[in-house]
């Protein structure tokens, strides 16, 4: 009976380790369901999170890329408008241009247009030709010429020339002599015989930002006294 007893015992011991064991297995699994619980919420917190910042995001960019696109179009609106209205406007001015031009010469015929990195014939005397070219220079604009002159009479003569140069009204802006006693004039010596010489320098205008438009080139001295009244005739049946 004893050896019942202590069966029993053991028994009971056992069924109680059991239950204690099983007990303990559910609370580590309720504790373990509990810690994934706050980690899914937490997941689930982030994932929200992160959906409304793409959302905002998304809904920023739509909205800054919508107005960048109607802005874009109104530029292009006004730009398409402003070049029909200069269209349109475009025979006018060319017009008014001409009407500049036509005053402007006939009240100084001895003018002539000034164009650019073009060999400008003169055949006048002994001036042959002229170019003159824009020189930019960092980033400061300023005008060449190169003047060409030839000596194609029967004795040897000293050069004496004045250039000058006009805006689009017919102002002087600028001018440069060679071969004349102005100090600031560029040196010439004597031209022999059919010996043909160049000359070339920079203009120094009255203001860096006007714009030559006219220029007006003579001769000076006794000895070129005929020169200069040919090349105001030759000057100004070239304009006409």
């Amino acid at each position: 009976m004893s050896r019942h007893y202590r069966s029993s015992q053991t028994l009971s011991n056992t069924a109680r380790d059991t239950a204690s064991l099983d007990q303990d297995r559910t609370q580590s699994i309720g504790r373990r369901t509990r810690k994934w619980s706050r980690r899914s919420r937490l997941l689930l917190g982030i994932v929200l999170v992160m959906i409304l910042v793409d959302f905002f995001t998304a809904l920023l960019l739509g909205t800054r890329t919508y107005e960048l696109s109607r802005q874009n179009e109104i530029l292009r609106s006004d730009l398409a408008r402003s070049q029909d209205e200069l269209h349109q406007a475009m025979p006018e001015l060319q017009q008014l241009r001409q009407d500049l031009d036509e005053l402007i010469l006939g009240k100084l015929p001895h003018l002539r247009k000034l164009e650019y990195d073009r060999v400008l014939s003169l055949d006048v005397g002994y001036l042959k030709n002229i170019s003159f070219t824009k020189i930019v220079n960092r980033g400061v604009l300023s005008y060449e010429y190169k003047l060409v002159v030839q000596n194609n009479t029967g004795a040897m003569l000293w050069p004496e020339i004045q250039l000058s140069l006009f805006n689009e009204l017919g102002i002087q802006v600028g001018s440069t002599e060679i071969g004349t006693a102005n100090p600031g004039a560029l040196k010439a010596n004597s031209l022999g015989i059919s010996e043909v010489r160049s000359y070339s320098a920079v203009f120094q205008l009255t203001h860096k930002n006007v714009l030559p438009t006219y220029f007006m080139i003579r001769t000076l001295g006794d000895e070129n006294s005929s020169s200069t009244s040919d090349s105001t005739t030759q000057a100004a049946g070239d304009v006409r």
